[in-house]
């Protein structure tokens, strides 16, 4: 479970930078930065990574991240028509300190966005529209725009954005060593997915004790070993159950768990329905 940190993403002469990405695929590593960020995928599908929450996502997602948040979006395969995501990020950290209206207005909505939020409803529809119409080239114009839409986000009423995952850890940056040690995890629980895994097993794959192992993973994700897997593993089911016509009990296996019940009461504990309702209602 690599969470690399990326730099000042807006680099020393700005505060601001706005991406528009046309990739083949969603691939990047499990991530954290200094910068507030809010990602829009125009066009993709597969399964989104906040904290230590795993959820499927479609054409549309809309989620903004607070520094220190680790998070990824990743797509099964290279879709034939590719990825489109717009990713806008703002290091204003200096900012507190010298605008009073930062401090304000910004500084609660930067609060909440540590657990990760989901923008919906009308909102989604004005802030999707606002990142259209963003300027690509730095420069105060840009800086404005985004000002603007951080104004919106502040403003609007609690239930328009939605938290993701309320345990979330914020991550500071890591030592070349403990992340060197946690290199490839997350690619092995995924690889894996349709075995029987242990935090043992784990901490073997990583040479550490399984004590020291749990505390680290805790810490570092929010939440412990088995139920990330199991977060995995039903975000997972999801993803299948909405782009494939597989049996119920064959997700189920396919994605690791032993017994149907089993897969019954964590899929129902997360989403709140069943299977099949939630493949109804895909």
């Amino acid at each position: 479970m690599k969470v690399s940190w990326e730099s000042s993403v807006a680099g020393p002469q700005h505060s601001v930078r706005l991406l528009r990405l046309h990739l083949a695929a969603f691939a990047a590593p499990l991530h954290a930065h200094d910068a507030l960020e809010l990602t829009w995928i125009e066009r993709g599908a597969g399964l989104r990574f906040v904290g230590g929450d795993v959820a499927p996502f479609d054409d549309g997602d809309l989620v903004l991240l607070a520094p220190g948040l680790p998070h990824t979006w990743h797509t099964r395969g290279e879709p034939p028509e590719g990825v489109r995501a717009t990713v806008l990020q703002l290091d204003l950290t200096a900012a507190a300190a010298l605008l009073p209206e930062w401090r304000q207005q910004a500084l609660p909505l930067l609060q909440r966005a540590g657990q990760g939020l989901r923008v919906r409803g009308a909102l989604h529809a004005r802030t999707s529209a606002a990142l259209a119409a963003l300027p690509h080239a730095p420069g105060l114009a840009l800086l404005g725009g985004a000002l603007a839409l951080l104004g919106t986000l502040a403003d609007a009423p609690d239930d328009a954005l939605a938290p993701i995952d309320r345990s979330a850890p914020r991550v500071a940056r890591p030592k070349a060593t403990v992340q060197r040690r946690l290199d490839g995890l997350l690619a092995w629980v995924q690889a894996n997915l349709g075995a029987p895994l242990s935090a043992q097993e784990a901490a073997a794959h990583l040479h550490v004790t399984p004590g020291a192992f749990a505390r680290s993973f805790q810490r570092l994700v929010g939440k412990p070993f088995s139920a990330y897997v199991n977060d995995l593993r039903v975000g997972e089911a999801c993803l299948q159950l909405r782009q494939s016509d597989r049996p119920v009990a064959e997700v189920a296996q396919r994605c690791g768990f032993a017994t149907l019940s089993h897969f019954n009461a964590e899929f129902r504990r997360r989403t709140g329905t069943t299977p099949r309702a939630y493949r109804q209602g895909r």
